[in-house]
């Protein structure tokens, strides 16, 4: 009669199998041995054992137990450092005490308390604090499928990067859109306006404060200007060809009205002021072709740019 051996007590046979614990009809101390000489070697067709043959042709690799006993330890190191610690995977049927070893082999902390994540000082100045609630939420999330605190680090520290590497595409687009954006209009501004671009753009600013700077009660009663604080959410403004074109109209609005009003008896023509603008821009020509270095800081420069910013602040549109 054979008796039936799992893999288990057949490798702990090999282990001290020494070649005279059987007489090879089934007697010794280590169970049914029939199959195996007294050296440890595989008699012919021992994988067609009932117990065996599912896996014959895995076994039949192995000539000898000591082998076979070899293999299997190895097998068993290459999951755990020590084969000791080997624990079943849990499966929908598996009962309580294999989920609780499983957990523990795996590290999985008792309670959600057990997570802690190290946010990256980094990915905190992109994306700003980490939200509590959310945070805890993904706690749970992370004890109820059985993650241990490393799974739970990289899972957060996965989807960060992720955000932060978008976000900084998004910067990055929203930059190039604007400087695209700020040379079109520029390029108006220089087109229509040729050499009067800067001083029409330091008159339409100049026009915007002597007219926009005014100062409104806030909530604590101290007084703010309006002006002030749209420069301080958006200084780009101050360089903004589109704001320029619209000050700058505004300017030569309000200065037809008040021709028209009566208000400016030295109110010029067009013609008339495109003439003094091109003799005084002459005038400048002549004397950068002086001193081409020093011509800035010329006196009589200096006083040609302030009379042509008067000429274009008159300029009608």
């Amino acid at each position: 009669m054979q008796t039936k051996m799992t893999l288990e007590d057949f490798c702990s046979l090999g282990l001290v199998f020494s070649g005279g614990e059987g007489d090879g009809d089934g007697g010794g101390d280590g169970g049914d041995t029939s199959f195996v000489d007294s050296n440890g070697t595989f008699n012919e067709g021992w994988t067609g054992r009932e117990e065996f043959k599912e896996h014959a042709d895995t076994l039949g690799r192995y000539k000898t137990v000591g082998e076979l006993a070899k293999g299997h330890m190895e097998l068993r190191k290459k999951f755990s450092k020590s084969p000791d610690s080997m624990v079943e995977i849990p499966s929908e049927t598996s009962g309580d005490d294999v989920r609780a070893a499983w957990k523990t082999a795996k590290g999985v902390p008792e309670t959600v308390d057990g997570y802690a994540y190290d946010f990256s000082d980094e990915l905190s100045a992109k994306l700003g604090p980490v939200d509590d609630n959310k945070m805890s939420a993904f706690k749970d999330f992370a004890h109820k499928q059985d993650w241990n605190p490393k799974q739970f680090q990289d899972a957060l520290d996965f989807y960060h990067m992720n955000i932060a590497t978008e976000k900084d595409a998004f910067s990055t687009s929203l930059e190039e859109s604007t400087t695209e954006r700020f040379d079109a209009g520029t390029a108006i501004l220089k087109g229509q306006w040729l050499d009067g671009t800067d001083d029409r753009t330091d008159a339409a600013l100049e026009h915007l404060q002597k007219y926009g700077e005014i100062e409104v009660k806030g909530a604590d009663g101290e007084m703010v200007n309006p002006l002030e604080k749209l420069f301080e959410e958006a200084p780009q403004l101050k360089q903004s060809p589109w704001l320029t074109m619209i000050m700058d109209n505004m300017a030569q609005k309000m200065g037809e009205a008040g021709r028209k009003g009566g208000g400016d008896s030295s109110a010029l023509s067009l013609d008339s002021i495109n003439t003094q603008i091109t003799d005084l821009r002459a005038q400048q020509n002549a004397i950068r072709t002086e001193s081409p270095v020093n011509f800035k800081g010329d006196p009589k420069f200096k006083d040609l740019e302030a009379r042509l910013k008067v000429l274009y602040q008159k300029k009608p549109a």
